[in-house]
């Protein structure tokens, strides 16, 4: 039975031989005979046995993109791939960027807007089923256990570096592309070969990378292990460390952990930007001490003073403490910075009707007709100075949700107003009318 196999084996990679340029077919013909070298008992218990098989497996992974590099113009592309015939060209739009995608029938080329190769991808790897990189990491880590004299300490760290190299190269072609699941994979198994003690290279950087893609991916216990693993090793990248593991944690449903590691963020990084908007948001999140927040924020704007959210934040954080005047001034100054600012307009416009709506309650109960008067005059007044922060919403709502929601406002006001001028009710039958049509 195995001397069949073997026969079938041996006709099965003739068959595929046959169909391969000539440089494929000497590469096939390497792996099948070091890989039988391995298996050999007067062979195998030789480092150099398994460096020739990692090398088989390392030349083999790199032919479909050998002498590419990022950065290459298409044309120089295409004289480094000299006799490679291009199949097919597309044009794709990944994660908001413009990329043209030449396809060969072994690799997806993808270039950038300038016309520069971003990166690839090998749709069709010379030899098919087997995980190249992993099959020689595993390899050399055979040749390095064997290696007890240390006489190929530079070929296998040689090839350590090229497996590492290759795997980041991989992990951010498939960031690129929005597949963060095998991201952090690759991130992973680049950490694993640039690290092992054959090579010894201790990338941090690297397994941050593994959690944040994790995390990217939703996989939330991962991202919690690999960013652990950097607080372990000294890592915190000047708090981002932190306030991503907390992010972890708070998406677990651990409101207490993401607290208590946001607070030790802050205290050994009482400027990180991302440790500010990640407390001022679980504070919020929480119904928190307000004046905490507003502690927060306010250094937040010390450290960022342009950032319209921060004013926005505090004007919400404002007015739920009752604090409607100092609200509004927060709304407009978060508009003041940014005019393009739709929810700090949005925020003024429904702070103006909500407190509208509260005088009206209270309205309803008034006895004594002077004052309800006064109170009637007030609640116009309100619903007046709503009606410029809500214009200017619908003028700036990108999405159709948005602008029905402004017109619904619009349109009670200028009903309740409709009598007070000929512009309001027209304005009233304008939004009306948008509401019938929806």
């Amino acid at each position: 039975m195995k001397k069949l196999i073997s026969v079938a084996l041996t006709l099965l990679l003739v068959l595929q031989l046959g169909a391969q340029p000539k440089e494929v077919q000497n590469l096939l013909k390497t792996y099948e005979k070091t890989k039988a070298q391995t298996e050999l008992a007067k062979r195998n218990d030789k480092p150099a046995t398994w460096i020739r098989y990692a090398q088989a497996l390392t030349k083999a992974y790199s032919y479909p993109t050998d002498n590419l590099w990022a950065g290459l113009s298409s044309l120089e592309a295409r004289v480094v791939l000299k006799d490679q015939r291009a199949l097919s060209t597309e044009y794709k739009q990944v994660q908001g960027e413009d990329y043209e995608v030449v396809k060969y029938a072994d690799k997806d080329l993808y270039y950038n807007a300038d016309g520069k190769l971003t990166f690839w991808v090998v749709t069709k790897p010379v030899i098919e089923g087997v995980n190249l990189l992993g099959e020689a990491f595993q390899a050399y880590k055979k040749a390095a256990e064997l290696d007890t004299k240390g006489s190929n300490k530079s070929d296998i760290q040689e090839g350590l570096t090229f497996i590492a190299n290759n795997h980041i190269n991989e992990a951010m072609a498939s960031y690129t592309l929005g597949d963060f699941t095998k991201a952090s994979l690759g991130f992973e198994e680049s950490f694993a070969a640039a690290s092992h003690p054959a090579l010894n290279v201790v990338d941090t950087t690297i397994v941050y990378y593994v959690g944040l893609t994790a995390l990217m991916d939703k996989n939330f216990e991962r991202a919690i292990t690999f960013f652990d693993k950097c607080l372990t090793m000294g890592y915190d990248s000047s708090g981002d460390t932190y306030a991503n593991l907390a992010e972890s944690y708070k998406q677990t449903g651990d409101l207490e952990k993401s607290k208590e590691l946001l607070s030790l963020g802050f205290t050994k990084y009482p400027d990180s930007q991302s440790i500010l908007v990640a407390l001022i948001n679980i504070y919020l999140e929480s119904n928190d001490d307000p004046n905490k927040v507003l502690a927060f924020i306010r250094r937040a704007q010390e450290n960022e003073p342009d950032n319209p959210s921060l004013y926005y934040a505090e004007g919400n954080v404002l007015k739920g403490l009752g604090k409607f005047d100092e609200a509004i001034e927060m709304y407009g100054k978060s508009t003041q910075i940014d005019p393009g600012f739709f929810f700090g307009f949005f925020q003024m416009g429904q702070s103006y009707y909500d407190r509208a709506v509260d005088i009206q309650t209270a309205a309803s109960d008034e006895l004594d007709d002077n004052k309800y008067m006064k109170m009637v005059e007030e609640l116009d007044q309100m619903l007046e100075n709503a009606i410029a922060p809500f214009e200017k919403s619908f003028e700036l709502a990108q999405e159709q949700e948005l602008k029905d929601v402004v017109v619904e406002y619009l349109k009670n006001i200028y009903f309740r107003l409709r009598t007070k001028s000929p512009e309001y009710e027209a304005a009233y039958e304008k939004y009306n009318q948008m509401m019938l049509e929806e």
